[in-house]
């Protein structure tokens, strides 16, 4: 009998919290990359022991009013993750100890916007570690983007995005 009455109180709390609220909005991510990092189709090229950096993530295009990020957590290959919550969301990744290969890197953070539920936005990139560069003495940059400025590589995307 005690457990028929605490069903009927909760009854009510279960069909609140199943509403169709989930008014998200929508935005674009502008990712801006280090001088010197390859990137080309979602796929960021790197020769293994060398850094290369994310400088900023900052929403573009947005239909909110106001909209803002919270953490951003940066996940490499499922398991080792980074969080920085200060903007605009900087991360320096170092490749001397992955091995050469495809890995995925993921970046996530929570949405905030005027107006619009609590979302959870998703960036996915193929990180591809190529053998190490010998050093010959001389440079050279081979890098393409969609728009680039002072050595820094800038795209815009569209994030998977879904409720909280």
């Amino acid at each position: 009998m005690k457990k028929l009455f605490y069903l009927i109180f909760a009854l009510p709390l279960m069909l609140l919290s199943c509403s169709d609220d989930n008014n998200l909005p929508e935005f674009d991510v502008r990712v801006t990359f280090s001088e010197g990092t390859q990137v080309e189709n979602g796929v960021i090229t790197v020769p293994q022991g060398q850094s290369f950096a994310i400088e900023s993530i900052v929403p573009v295009n947005s239909n909110a009013k106001d909209i803002a990020f919270g953490a951003v957590t940066y996940q490499l290959d499922y398991g080792i993750n980074y969080t920085t919550v200060l903007a605009p969301y900087a991360m320096t990744f170092d490749t001397q100890n992955l091995p050469v290969g495809r890995h995925l890197l993921r970046i996530m953070f929570p949405v905030y916007a005027v107006n619009y539920s609590p979302a959870q936005a998703l960036l996915d990139y193929t990180l591809v570690i190529t053998e190490p560069v010998p050093d010959d003495g001389e440079g050279g940059d081979t890098g393409e983007g969609d728009d680039t400025t002072g050595g820094t590589t800038t795209f815009t995307v569209t994030p998977n995005i879904k409720a909280q």
